[in-house]
């Protein structure tokens, strides 16, 4: 029993490894808070967005500076997400948002001298996106 048990285990251990190292490709930077504000249509549609960004996994410099730039890099957001209108937000436009996305965060990131070499994000995903009527 045990000789049939062993050969299960290791070959579940080299699935859990293989999955393992494709998924850690990326860490993602889950801190930042959703960001809500409105659209820039007649009338404004109110939208709550949350995005998590992702680097590359053990890249510590991104990590820091991206915990240390939350309060800027959600301002910038907010700013990005207000320019929009509602079909921005469509599911055809949402690559196009995730590259707005990464290239506003890296040039924040590179601003400030103290994070001119830092690698930045490599990926974004967007978690939560409503866009909304408000009445």
């Amino acid at each position: 029993m045990k000789i049939r048990i062993l050969p299960l285990l290791l070959l579940t251990s080299l699935l859990l490894t293989a999955c393992s190292s494709e998924l850690a490709e990326h860490a993602y930077y889950k801190n930042l808070p959703e960001v809500s504000g409105t659209t820039r249509d007649d009338p404004p549609l109110f939208f709550i967005i949350k995005v998590d960004l992702g680097y590359k996994w053990g890249d510590k410099k991104t990590q820091y500076s991206l915990a240390e730039l939350t309060p800027v890099i959600n301002d910038g957001m907010r700013n990005l997400f207000s320019s929009k209108s509602a079909v921005d937000y469509e599911i055809e436009n949402e690559e196009i948002l995730k590259q707005e996305i990464l290239d506003m965060v890296n040039r924040t990131i590179r601003r400030y001298d103290s994070f001119k070499g830092v690698p930045g994000i490599t990926t974004v995903a967007i978690v939560k996106k409503q866009v909304f009527e408000f009445r």
